[in-house]
């Protein structure tokens, strides 16, 4: 192929960025030693939970990388959506610091998108949560369902509300031309 993507999901990769930014370093070099056309056709691709992001060999990272990152900070919604599910060890939720970094990659990076996962814990927040997203100025939502245990009947149909309630918005005023 005439170009690639490195992706780098799973776990929360930012626990590793030194070996990432070491790979990362790697390839770029031995993909210019053999004059390969990946040398400049190359994408760095990465998602996470965004706790580390402003961490200085993180931010060394992205600053290195700017021009050849696509970075998704994932953060579901709104504080409560988001705090529902992702917590620390301390019982604490990380939207604060995580709604922080998502401002800051949008403003340094023009980050735009992210990913929002969907769980019968959070379902009941699921309007709010797009729409606090596409205030903070994210366009680009992929709202992903968990699969695992704990899905019933009426979380389906609360799932079913949110969603016309979501095709309301995004039909309004042309909306969906805007964010999707």
């Amino acid at each position: 192929k005439k170009a690639v993507i490195l992706e780098f999901i799973g776990g929360e990769p930012l626990l590793e960025i030194d070996l990432i930014d070491f790979i990362t370093d790697y390839f770029k070099v031995k993909a210019f030693e053999l004059n390969h056309p990946w040398a400049t056709n190359y994408m760095l691709s990465m998602t996470t939970n965004g706790i580390l992001y402003d961490t200085t060999k993180v931010q060394e990272y992205l600053k290195k990388n700017k021009d050849k990152l696509s970075i998704a900070i994932t953060i579901d919604g709104n504080k409560k959506l988001h705090d529902a599910c992702r917590v620390f060890p301390n019982g604490k939720g990380s939207y604060d610091i995580v709604e922080n970094n998502v401002k800051d990659w949008i403003r340094n990076y023009n980050g735009k998108n992210t990913k929002l996962t969907i769980a019968p814990d959070n379902i009941e927040y699921l309007t709010d949560a797009l729409i606090n997203l596409w205030q903070m100025g994210l366009q680009c939502i992929h709202a992903n369902c968990v699969y695992e245990k704990g899905w019933t009947i009426e979380h389906a149909q609360i799932f079913y509300k949110h969603l016309i309630k979501i095709a309301d918005i995004l039909l309004k005023d042309n909306n969906f031309s805007k964010v999707y």
